[in-house]
């Protein structure tokens, strides 16, 4: 063996080879398969019970429906298209593509591959960095039917083009159920690429839904749904709701209460309790419906008739409180709010809420589909907060193709605790071991 002579420094390019290929280039490598071949999913939610369980840890394959490019929206051509019955996991739409919905301010730097992506904070506050990450978050549902389709849900029976569509194998309904209009009936056919849609053929949930769709379309655009209240055939510009109306048990979301946070005043009619409100600006609902239809929980919540010179913008600056799920019902609101409109028709003027979308400030009242999109429900669809609520998933939207579960853990009890050393003695019962290595189907 040579001698290294006296005075000799350290190797360092043979240093540099070695960290090269044993850590640097293994790195690399695994970012390219996470990045392009497979995506890591953990189950949160008992919405996919008794198919994928709270705790199951899963991989999807990226590459069979087009692997995202980094640095774009953008995705490579994958092997094969979504199709009904298989179990997607997907970019939930009611997640905004720029922190806080605000393209405005926010500009796009770059995808960082399975970290997110980054933006630059053009209008930092006090405290604030100028790099901003961001990631939305990802759904799993099964894709019951896709574009050109027509499905049908009236009580426990889906179909799809006059087609049984029949709960999964380990699919299930709650023992006991009752009634609820946004989950139990629906008649909607899913609009195909190329086709043009008019807004006044829509009911007002299905132009939520077409709002949300455009905007998962278009991501680098300011979409924006408009809503009018129409008397007769012109645009009333200061409407005052001197009412809203409803029954908790059926309207059980009233956008009044939860978007608003009114204290509603409970009216005894026999033995049902209806709730009723008093003279709300619709302006407030037109700044909400412009605001806040494509966020997550970040809905500002404040009192119009303490302060109605209010709007959703200034009061998200000086309440940091959130409304929850406010995004899932939207639609059912405003069916609710429409009706209290119409309400007010009478022999001499007849009114309702007309909607319409702007794009990058261009108003119009249809929009043209541009690709495939899909209709997603939960295998536990009782208990599933999917397309019946939020609407359609953009073909540019889906992610992964769920594969197989390569770990289960159980811990609904929460007995086990990374903090609680003794509790680390459950993890061999914690685990569910026959789960370990089963194909999704």
């Amino acid at each position: 063996m040579a001698e290294r002579n006296k005075g000799e420094g350290p190797d360092l390019r043979g240093a540099g080879r070695t960290f090269a290929k044993e850590i640097l280039v293994p790195i690399l490598l695994a970012l390219v398969v996470i990045q392009f071949v497979i995506q890591a999913f953990k189950i949160p939610s008992a919405s996919m019970e008794d198919s994928l369980l709270i705790g199951d840890f899963l991989l999807g394959l990226k590459f069979v429906y087009g692997s995202p490019l980094p640095f774009s929206h953008k995705k490579l051509p994958g092997l094969t298209d979504p199709k009904p019955g298989d179990v997607l996991i997907f970019k939930y739409p009611g997640d905004p593509e720029y922190p806080e919905g605000d393209k405005a301010r926010y500009r796009f730097l770059a995808n960082l591959f399975l970290f997110g992506n980054l933006y630059w904070d053009k209008h930092p506050q006090e405290g604030q960095h100028k790099l901003v990450w961001y990631m939305p978050k990802d759904f799993i549902k099964r894709c019951v039917a896709q574009s050109g389709q027509t499905l049908n849900v009236s009580g426990k029976r889906l179909t799809v083009d006059g087609k049984e569509f029949v709960l999964p194998r380990k699919g299930k309904y709650k023992e006991e159920r009752g009634y609820e209009p946004q989950r139990d009936t629906l008649n909607y056919r899913i609009p195909a690429p190329g086709e043009t849609l008019d807004f006044d053929t829509l009911s007002l949930k299905e132009a939520v839904w077409m709002r949300s769709l455009a905007y998962q379309e278009n991501p680098d655009a300011d979409v924006q749904l408009r809503l009018d209240v129409m008397r007769d055939s012109a645009v009333d510009s200061n409407y005052i709701l001197p009412y809203l109306n409803g029954n908790p048990e059926i309207n059980s979301h009233a956008l009044v209460y939860a978007l608003l946070n009114i204290e509603p005043r409970p009216l005894r009619n026999g033995p049902v309790t209806y709730m009723h409100a008093e003279n709300i600006p619709f302006k407030l609902i037109q700044d909400a419906a412009r605001y806040g239809f494509i966020r997550t929980n970040d809905l500002p919540r404040f009192n119009p008739l303490i302060d109605p010179s209010d709007s959703v913008a200034v009061a998200a600056k000086r309440d940091a409180r959130r409304v929850e799920n406010n995004e899932y019902f939207m639609g059912g609101y405003l069916e609710f709010v429409n009706l209290n409109v119409i309400g007010q028709s009478d022999s001499l003027h007849h009114y309702r809420i007309r909607a319409s979308l702007s794009i990058d400030g261009k108003q119009s009242h249809t929009y043209t589909v541009k690709k495939k999109c899909f209709f997603m429900m939960g295998d536990n669809r009782d208990n599933s907060l999917d397309s019946r609520y939020w609407g359609l998933v953009a073909q540019d939207y889906v992610k992964a193709k769920a594969f197989i579960i390569y770990f289960s853990f159980e811990n609904e009890d929460d007995r086990f605790a990374f903090t609680n050393l003794f509790s680390w003695l459950l993890i061999p019962e914690k685990i569910r071991w026959t789960r370990i290595g089963k194909l999704i189907d």
